[in-house]
């Protein structure tokens, strides 16, 4: 019995004594639309379940740079939106103001009632959850700033209603956007550790994941152990500490031994072990609970590429490229080990497929434009390079790439990638890449 069930044979005596009041007075005074517009109050309460977040309160500094109350939250719903889609955790996402079951029955409230303006749906709705125990929950607050000299200095302190939870405290005197992306980052962490710690993850910054684990396990939703538990597990099978991910894999067995992401986290520990045996195992059980899911595919790959199985190997990572992985690594990976079999037809989709979701991945650029480069086809790698480019200028190995080409040697960027090459070869002579750079700087 799900929780709405629960609590509607629960209280159905209050709300029996509801209907009751609605039938002896109120539907002999209303019409029947009336009593219809009740319903859709009543049944609105109980099937409408997201979280709200209500505008910010925003200060003049925001707004005097176009970041109204409005847009401002807008931006933050967009990052937390960006930091779900960039998490690899397989955990369901929360939802903050996006469409649910009920809400076409909620914009009804806004709809002119003909003889019935002393109708309340909202006082409806709130009467039936109070009776139901059904909690909406709802996030405000607000941003404000002091100034020392031409230093602004916010201060943002946001809420989650009804409980009147702490989501956000921080202060911090980065630029705007910066500041949105952070109350981004911090609602996450509050209110979905497993993910943050995904995010985080991704990020490259494996300390903060490692703290948001830490977190989920600490907090009193126990549905996020289980996820938190995977998320340490691949970090430790990262790490080579194979020992802690096997210890974190149990632990996850011994509560559910049918948890399909643990299964298929195993599958990639024995991978990563050498038993390509047991991690194809594991992978086949994975497929079975997740068909539709690019993991076990993956998984199952790499476990026949280590059994030396090239040709089922391909049919694994074509159906892993077909279900959209949800890490970009995935797409380089397999985009070189079809470079290797001479597919450059299903290498060129590996790529195409990757970028389409991660078009500013300044890696898989680059290993797209030496992709094209050895299929002489050095226009279309220029813009690929640029565009790798501009989003890490201090990339060594994206200045090599462009060096490497006779053909690029009078394009702008590469006198100021030079000048660039130059001055990390007189600054830092230690780094391997600098006698590449002085071999290629040479050449141009």
């Amino acid at each position: 019995m799900n929780f709405y069930s629960k609590n509607l044979s629960e209280t159905s005596s209050k709300l029996l004594t509801f209907f009751e009041i609605t039938k002896s007075g109120s539907i002999t005074a209303l019409s029947f639309t009336g009593f219809l517009m009740g319903a859709i109050g009543i049944f609105t309460s109980i099937t409408t379940s997201e979280v709200k977040f209500e505008s910010l309160k925003v200060p003049s500094p925001f707004v005097d740079l176009g970041y109204s109350s409005e847009i401002t939250t807008t931006r933050i719903l967009d990052e937390i939106a960006r930091i779900n889609a960039l998490s690899t955790s397989t955990k369901d996402i929360k939802n903050f103001g996006n469409k649910q079951p009920g809400d076409q029955l909620s914009n009804l409230q806004s709809l002119p009632l003909p003889g019935l303006s002393g109708i309340d749906i909202n006082a409806i709705q709130e009467l039936v959850q109070g009776l139901l125990g059904i909690k909406k929950e709802r996030i405000t607050g607000e941003i404000t700033y002091t100034k020392q000299l031409d230093r602004i200095n916010y201060h943002v302190r946001i809420r989650q209603m009804p409980e009147n939870k702490m989501l956000v405290n921080i202060s911090s005197d980065a630029e705007v956007p910066e500041v949105i992306k952070l109350i981004g980052l911090k609602i996450v962490e509050k209110m979905d550790p497993t993910v943050a710690a995904s995010y985080y993850r991704w990020s490259k910054d494996i300390d903060n994941s490692l703290r948001m684990v830490d977190e989920a396990l600490r907090n009193d939703e126990s549905y996020d152990d289980n996820y938190a538990l995977v998320g340490r597990a691949q970090i430790y099978i990262q790490k080579k500490k194979f020992d802690l991910a096997q210890n974190d894999i149990d632990r996850i067995f011994k509560n559910n031994p049918d948890f399909t992401p643990a299964i298929n986290t195993q599958g990639y520990l024995f991978n990563e072990k050498g038993e390509f045996k047991k991690g194809l195992e594991f992978s086949d059980k994975a497929k079975k609970n997740w068909p539709n899911n690019w993991r076990p595919f993956n998984i199952a790959g790499d476990a026949l590429v280590g059994l030396e199985r090239g040709d089922e190997a391909e049919l694994a990572y074509i159906e892993t490229i077909k279900r959209n992985p949800s890490w970009w690594l995935s797409y380089d990976e397999i985009a070189t080990f079809h470079i290797k079999r001479k597919r450059l037809d299903l290498a060129e989709e590996a790529f195409h497929k990757g970028l389409g979701k991660f078009p500013d991945n300044a890696i898989l650029l680059r290993h797209y434009a030496e992709f094209l480069l050895g299929s002489n086809r050095n226009e279309q790698a220029l813009n690929y390079l640029i565009k790798a480019y501009k989003i890490e200028p201090q990339n060594i190995k994206v200045w090599i790439s462009f060096l490497r080409v006779d053909e690029f040697k009078n394009e702008p960027i590469v006198s100021e990638i030079k000048k660039m090459a130059l001055e990390k070869i007189k600054n830092d002579s230690i780094d391997p890449s600098t006698n590449e750079l002085k071999l290629l700087l040479k050449k141009v």
